[in-house]
């Protein structure tokens, strides 16, 4: 935990509410990661296990892949669940929010456009690809660290990330539109919904097998490519 006096670019566990906010420097991007995980997980890791928390990201220049490193080192050994996720750079902040990871804190309040205020949902963090027949439903966000294979079918109130290939069928917003995406690191689906719009897709579209984003924009889906 964190003691007084201790400086900011080492890696810190506070207590926020309910939850446990994970203070992660920048400086911790890449191979340093490992090394501060273990000692981190030494001091504070049954303290964690099985903890909600509130991932704080600090500093500059952080990436899907170092956003990747922090879950597979820290949270899933901790058999921990992120609740929500925070960026200390606006930037950082920016490109996440756009990508559907859950920037509300537990406890904030959003406004969704009927204008009626809600609790935000707990993001659904999957550690897997998702193999033909398995099928996930929530209400929240959901984001795969792996990808959605043929067969395989994700339904979120929320926005999906798949930061693996996409073939499989994700369906986000299921009660809404507004301010919901998908997000794929390869698209090759044939089929995506969107609240209660489809597209459907094929192989002659000029980024199918390309990292993409879609959302709904005046009615249709709209894909973007997401170039890095």
């Amino acid at each position: 935990m964190t003691s007084p006096g201790r400086s900011r670019e080492e890696l810190e566990l506070r207590g926020e509410g309910g939850a446990l906010r994970l203070v992660v420097p920048s400086r911790y991007r890449g191979v340093r990661m490992a090394a501060g995980a273990e000692a981190l997980l030494s001091k504070a890791g049954p303290i964690m296990k099985g903890a909600g928390m509130i991932v704080d990201l600090r500093g500059e220049g952080w990436s899907v892949s170092d956003i990747i490193s922090v879950v597979e080192e820290i949270i899933s050994p901790a058999e921990a669940e992120v609740i929500a996720w925070r960026a200390e750079e606006p930037e950082t902040a920016s490109w996440m929010k756009r990508a559907g990871f859950a920037m509300n804190s537990p406890g904030e309040r959003r406004e969704p456009c009927c204008g009626v205020y809600e609790e935000a949902v707990r993001s659904l963090m999957v550690q897997e690809s998702l193999r033909s027949g398995k099928k996930i439903e929530h209400d929240g966000d959901v984001i795969v660290l792996g990808n959605l294979n043929d067969g395989a079918e994700i339904i979120a109130g929320g926005s999906v990330v798949v930061l693996g290939r996409l073939r499989g069928l994700a369906h986000a917003g299921l009660d809404r539109e507004d301010d919901v995406v998908i997000v794929a690191g390869q698209y090759e689906a044939t089929q995506v919904r969107i609240g209660g719009k489809i597209s459907y897709i094929d192989e002659t579209c000029s980024w199918w097998g390309k990292p993409v984003s879609m959302r709904v924009v005046k009615g249709s889906i709209a894909v973007k490519e997401i170039k890095g």
